[in-house]
């Protein structure tokens, strides 16, 4: 094959690669893992100026780079599960460029073609590709790191004058490999190894590349300066301690782990459906085949360069890939899949140089195209149908809300959103993000204002009811609403999209029905003033403003108005927005024996005040639990509403003046049972 022949090969497999690798890269998977989460909320944390060597996760460190990386590309190409996908998606292209030109420079065309196609539709490195991980860095940086030795120390062809670039990027590829994750300890202790390796084989280096090479050194040490100080100063944080993902000794030997690691290659892949289709090995035995071959070829000549570079390489990033507490674990494999990529190049190329006659050689080329076409027909019915179909896939990306947040990139410009979730707390730390955190993470779209609601015990009306959508995020969220607020979304529309999840999306238009129920109050629901408020009339009919741009509609009153003690008082009040409020309003409900004497108490607010605009209404429903010990007798029920960082209360308002603090909601009786 002439190298004409095959980089136009490599064109083509290239172009299915970026195809095989985009086709629903925003919904294949559907989602964000836990492992993807933590990286875009690193990611996130760099943005809003964080930058450091390490990461503290709690419990272990993570190194900074890939995340600074992607906080730029993001920065660009913008956010969501699209956004933060380029990165992988550009980055495994890069790597599978590196790893053709690598093994075309090594052992000739016909090598990187098929090692390139071997990586092309390998389900592993195409899933790593899809999702957001630092670990797609690897095949990269170590296709990278062999190429640049391989030119540098004149392992495929002699320079008359050794490039200084080269060496320079060298020492800043094997400098700055360390601040994208701890397997690079193994990557520089190859390419130190190979070093050795190669000053002491012939040809002897001159003292010219000697002096560039001592060159690289001085860039590397620059470079790695930072890392290296930051692991004195934080051991615990440091790569080298999460070098080996917990492996223990006592529990899996060397030798069963490294059994399990093969294994995994050619005949029972990882068990994790985040990293593959459970029980798929990495590669077909037919490919295994041609690998092994390879493999022996290198190790036949390993007096040669070109050959003991993918050997050490093997056989010094091997611990960090079968010894694993988890073992086979695909994700360590993208290690060392540029190394089973050249072994498979290899192979192929000493095979096919053995065949003499010129039919041979074209029934070759046909098994090789049908080695191809099997790999593709085994694919893609599994990467775009199996796969994702497996339900522990749909639970470990949040598929859901991943489903949820594709629905509502298309929708919210254009329908007022409300999401029926605990407040979202755009937090990047160790807490536990709510989903309604996990949805905007994953939503392409963000300049919208959605409101958001503990709809267990507050709803938002927006706009007084005109028209929204309610997002329910969790498959239980609508059997979880508030009966009360239940009957108001079952006048709604449950939305039967075919890429959305069921009891997802409920469209509302609740306007002349809110309307009513509003105008009611002004008959069924009387409010009193507090007494000691100035003024003749203690009556408060409904709507009743109170400072702050804020108005009390009217309460829902409750049949039981006898309770025993333990027992719990619920309120259900209604509110609307008249312009900007405090955005640490809180509303409170007090239990009071006679006017200045509190029995029981609750101070909440159930919606994110913060998003509220004009005209939104809200239902609030407070829980006030009562003491055990509450004397029996009559008690009234208060309300009010003030703001949290200095306590103080919103006047309540008569025509513009001044009526209190307070509203009074009726009375309730306590008794005790069994007289």
């Amino acid at each position: 094959m002439s190298s004409r022949v095959g980089y136009a090969l490599a064109v083509m497999l290239l172009l299915l690669a970026a195809g095989l690798r985009m086709w629903e890269l925003s919904t294949l998977p559907a989602g964000l893992s836990q492992e993807d989460i933590t990286d875009v909320r690193i990611a996130e944390t760099v943005r809003q100026g964080g930058i450091e060597v390490f990461y503290d996760l709690g419990n272990e460190g993570r190194e900074g780079l890939y995340h600074a990386v992607l906080a730029a590309v993001t920065g660009v190409v913008g956010n969501g599960l699209l956004g933060y996908h380029m990165l992988s998606l550009w980055v495994s292209l890069v790597a599978l460029a590196l790893v053709y030109v690598l093994a075309m420079r090594l052992y000739g065309p016909l090598a990187g073609v098929t090692a390139l196609a071997l990586l092309v539709v390998n389900m592993e490195f195409i899933l790593a590709g899809r999702q957001v991980g630092r670990e797609i860095i690897l095949p990269a940086l170590v296709a990278a790191v062999m190429l640049t030795l391989a030119r540098t120390l004149e392992v495929y062809r002699r320079s008359r004058l050794p490039i200084t670039t080269a060496f320079a990027g060298l020492g800043l590829l094997i400098g700055i490999g360390f601040y994208f994750h701890p397997a690079h300890f193994l990557i520089f202790l190859f390419a130190v190894i190979f070093i050795v390796y190669r000053l002491a084989s012939p040809p002897p280096l001159s003292p010219q590349m000697l002096s560039f090479l001592r060159f690289g050194l001085l860039v590397m040490i620059i470079v790695a300066t930072p890392y290296l100080i930051s692991s004195i100063r934080l051991p615990q944080l440091s790569g080298i301690t999460r070098l080996w993902d917990g492996y223990n000794i006592t529990q899996t030997s060397p030798i069963q782990a490294y059994a399990n690691g093969l294994a995994g290659i050619f005949l029972a892949g990882d068990k994790n459906p985040t990293h593959n289709l459970p029980g798929r090995p990495l590669i077909d035995l037919f490919s295994g085949m041609f690998l092994l071959v390879g493999f022996l070829t290198a190790a036949r000549g390993w007096r040669q360069p070109r050959y003991a570079l993918p050997l050490i390489a093997a056989l010094v990033l091997s611990p960090v890939v079968f010894l694993s507490s988890q073992s086979p674990n695909f994700q360590q494999y993208l290690v060392i899949l540029p190394v089973l990529a050249l072994f498979f190049g290899l192979g192929v190329t000493t095979l096919y140089r053995t065949i003499i006659s010129p039919i041979g050689k074209r029934l070759a080329w046909v098994g090789l195209l049908a080695l191809l076409v099997f790999n593709l027909f085994w694919l893609i019915p599994t990467l775009f149908q199996k796969w994702p179909a497996q339900p522990e896939v749909y639970t470990a990306f949040h598929s859901r809300l991943g489903q949820i947040a594709r629905y509502l990139d298309r929708t919210v410009e254009t329908t007022p959103t409300l999401i029926c979730d605990t407040l979202p707390t755009n937090r990047i730390g160790n807490d536990q993000l709510t989903d309604a955190d996990l949805l905007l993470l994953m939503m392409n779209r963000k300049a919208f204002t959605p409101r958001y609601a503990d709809c267990g015990s507050g709803f938002i009306f927006i706009n007084g009811g005109e028209g929204q959508q309610v997002v329910l995020p969790e498959i239980t969220s609508l059997d979880s609403l508030h009966p009360y607020l239940r009957t108001w979304v079952n006048q709604g529309q449950v939305i039967d999209d075919p890429g959305l999840p069921p009891n997802a999306i409920v469209n509302l238009n609740v306007m002349h029905a809110l309307a009513d129920t509003i105008g009611r109050f002004t008959t069924t629901a009387p409010a009193g003033y507090a007494p000691e408020a100035p003024g003749t009339s203690p009556l408060a009919v409904p709507p009743v403003r109170f400072g702050g741009n804020l108005t009390f509609l009217g309460y829902d009153e409750k049949p039981t108005t006898d309770y025993t003690p333990g027992g719990i008082v619920t309120s259900i009040t209604y509110w609307r927005v008249d312009g900007a409020i405090p955005p640490d309003l809180r509303l409170f409900t007090h239990v009071l024996s006679d006017p200045s004497a509190i029995a029981a108490q609750n101070d909440t607010i159930s919606v994110d005040v913060s998003q509220l605009q004009d005209r939104d209404v809200f239902i609030q429903i407070t829980f006030v639990p009562l003491p055990y010990t509450i004397p029996e007798g009559s008690y009234s029920i208060s309300i009010g509403a003030y703001r949290a960082d200095n306590s103080v209360r919103m006047g309540v308002l008569d025509n513009g003046q001044p009526r209190g603090t307070r509203l009074f909601l009726g009375q309730i009786n306590v008794r005790k049972t069994g007289g």
